[in-house]
């Protein structure tokens, strides 16, 4: 970390501007420095802590760029702080938008988080806008609080298995293959003989192993990145077996959460609608939510858009149509988030005992393959001495 701890001091001194700021001529270091900050990530927790404070010093009375640079200054990631700088300078030196501002960092800020500011700005609410958005990311992070949380104990488990495994197959099964050896005319079982492959196969080409795992990776990063491979993929996500209610209920809580921040923001319904449908990271639904704005502009009743989705719970049709009747559509979709993320809290704390009968099952498959592949020559090569 100290490259880190050179660098702060440095910026205290000099402030890196994109764009303007020339390091042509700053040493190698410096180079290779710059690059690992520059190419280092943002993450949602620091946007929202930055958006609320916005919020807050701007409803507090500062002005909107002074506000922006004074959290650039308290800001301990430098990548963002360099971010927050540049943004402050085509502000005060070009006269640009926050929001268009943002737009020339797609890496830092999303799509929806631009145009929402956009849409403030438009609208004279920006103060509004940026608890909105707060609120967004503080639920969003959230929910991944809580399903990395459930997922923690089954990851740890499958990569104890795998590095058990791997260990046995370099370090404990040659040393049964030089016993095995002994006696040539011992026929092995097959379980044994696969185990001895395998092994076999491990010692000397794991390198081809581990190019075929790295290149299926890349290749099924790059298929997830097209469109048609998003949609692929995002299609099975919403039908998982066993996790389809679980994940059902997940959407509904963004859906329901976020449509409600954004109408509480005075973001008109439609606009907010197309906003949904770029905030919600399942494109699919998305998509979905974004025929429901097409729906809307031509007249078809909210709740009746929403009733007829096959991709969205009905119980937002529902919500929807008491929130058309009563006017309080923001009050009920809260409301209904509220309960749904009751559910799904639940439905997370027992997700290990969804998955503890198929890791038990994979786990004891695998011990069980092992002692046979093992023990069984083991207990032959015993009988064939005795009986010599």
């Amino acid at each position: 970390m100290k490259f880190l701890d050179d660098q702060k001091k440095r910026e205290s001194v000099r402030k890196i501007i994109y764009g303007i700021t020339d390091r042509r001529d700053d040493p190698l270091w410096d180079k290779v420095n710059d690059f690992i900050i520059d190419n280092s990530p943002v993450r949602m927790k620091e946007k929202g802590i930055f958006f609320d404070s916005l919020q807050l010093l701007v409803n507090s009375g500062v002005r909107f760029v002074r506000a922006l640079e004074i959290l650039a200054e308290r800001q301990r990631n430098i990548r963002f702080q360099r971010v927050l700088n540049s943004i402050v300078y085509d502000m005060i030196q070009n006269g640009e938008s926050f929001s268009r501002s943002m737009g020339k960092y797609p890496d830092v800020f999303s799509s929806s988080e631009i145009k929402m500011i956009l849409s403030g700005e438009m609208a004279g609410k920006i103060e509004e806008t940026l608890e909105s958005i707060a609120k967004q990311i503080k639920k969003n992070i959230e929910i991944q609080i809580r399903l990395r949380s459930a997922l923690t104990y089954p990851a740890t488990v499958v990569f104890s298995i795998i590095m058990a495994a791997i260990i046995i197959m370099i370090f404990v099964v040659p040393k049964f293959i030089v016993l095995f050896s002994e006696f040539p005319s011992a026929e092995l079982p097959f379980a044994t003989r696969v185990l001895i492959g395998s092994s076999w196969f491990l010692q000397h080409y794991w390198w081809f192993l581990l190019t075929v795992v790295v290149a299926i990776g890349i290749l099924f990063r790059n298929w997830k990145r097209t469109e048609s491979g998003i949609l692929t993929w995002h299609r099975f996500i919403l039908r998982i077996p066993f996790f389809h209610s679980m994940i059902n209920n997940i959407q509904t809580v963004q859906i329901a959460s976020n449509f409600a921040t954004l109408m509480q923001s005075g973001i008109p319904v439609v606009k907010a609608l197309q906003l949904l449908s770029e905030i919600i990271h399942n494109r699919i639904v998305g998509l979905e939510i974004f025929a429901i704005s097409e729906k809307t502009i031509r007249g078809q009743a909210l709740h009746k858009s929403f009733s007829e989705s096959l991709v969205l719970d009905r119980i937002l049709g529902e919500v929807l149509e008491i929130g058309e009747k009563s006017g309080r559509i923001p009050e009920i979709l809260q409301k209904t988030a509220s309960q749904y993320e009751i559910e799904v809290d639940a439905q997370l704390r027992n997700i290990s005992t969804l998955i503890e009968p198929l890791i038990i099952i994979v786990v004891g498959g695998a011990v069980v393959f092992m002692a046979m592949a093992i023990m069984t020559p083991i207990f032959r090569l015993q009988e064939l001495f005795i009986a010599g």
